[in-house]
């Protein structure tokens, strides 16, 4: 962008827009307008009729900077601190992996079986591992007024912002987070929980340097690397999950492309049942559940 000034709004989000796109983003017009609104901390809508206003030198200097991290590749997410999953607004930091769209699907699903087995106001326990934000517990549990549930992480930061996005979202009361390998730190309900859902690192280790510049530069490696064939978070849990889960209870998982075959049969090896499978609205299968 170019250091000058009086400079209007409109300008500004137009100079941002062509550098953003220069840098390779393919979203340069959207990216530019939502620093935008973050760094005014206005809707984004309301930019539409300020297009005219002259930044101030504040104003102008807030944006150059988004717009500079964000020609570095920066995910928006990270510049802005949040990002919307299923409605609800979430804190994120590079210490976890930015929701979504795809993940709402893993939500969809759940909410599908628990709406066909006694319906979303019943109580019910969920166990999510791997929980990141908390976006997919804290999501189900928006929808499910009278369940509870437990949210593991391996590191202590995403367990602090999970707790954070809880208290923000008014479902402290109903959440637990704690920092667990998995299930190494959990210990399961009077009957055991009702739903265990994950989306764990999927990425087969050939694939990592093939991943866009702001995914491979800038979320973190653990919560996406899942070993030489992206399998091996699947295995881990899938072998332990069933002495935790409730009669009938449901093990879901968010997968990679091309694994939804290869994990269902690792669910049915364990003696999981009638998998089931949910596409994202590309067309490819995102999500395989199964029950107990």
């Amino acid at each position: 962008m170019m250091d000058q000034q009086p400079i209007s709004l409109g300008v500004c989000i137009k100079l941002g827009t062509n550098q953003i796109e220069e840098a390779g983003s393919v979203t340069a017009r959207s990216d530019a307008e939502i620093l935008a609104a973050h760094a005014l901390n206005i809707p984004r809508n309301q930019l539409y009729f300020m297009f005219d206003h002259m930044l101030n030198s504040g104003e102008y200097a807030l944006i150059k900077t988004f717009y500079d991290r964000r020609a570095l590749l920066e995910p928006v997410a990270y510049i802005t601190g949040v990002q919307e999953f299923w409605s609800l607004d979430f804190k994120v930091t590079p210490s976890t992996l930015i929701p979504r769209p795809d993940s709402e699907i893993l939500v969809e699903a759940v909410l599908k079986y628990l709406k066909a087995t006694g319906g979303i106001n019943q109580k019910r326990t969920i166990l999510d591992l791997g929980t990141g934000t908390g976006c997919i517990l804290l999501s189900l549990l928006s929808e499910c007024p009278n369940a509870i549930g437990i949210g593991v992480d391996v590191t202590t930061d995403a367990v602090q912002l999970a707790k954070d996005n809880a208290h923000n979202l008014g479902l402290g009361d109903r959440t637990q987070f704690r920092q667990s390998d998995w299930f190494d730190a959990v210990e399961a309900p009077n009957g055991g929980f009702d739903v265990i859902v994950s989306n764990p690192p999927y990425i087969p280790l050939p694939d990592m340097d093939l991943l866009m510049p702001d995914v491979k530069n800038f979320e973190p490696t653990l919560a996406l690397l899942g070993g030489h064939d992206g399998l091996e978070m699947y295995r881990s849990i899938i072998k332990r999950a069933g002495s935790y889960l409730a009669s009938n209870g449901c093990l879901a998982f968010e997968v990679g492309v091309n694994q939804v075959k290869a994990v269902a049969g690792l669910m049915q090896s364990e003696g999981f049942r009638n998998p089931t499978i949910e596409n994202d609205l590309g067309g490819i299968a995102r999500v395989v559940l199964a029950k107990k």
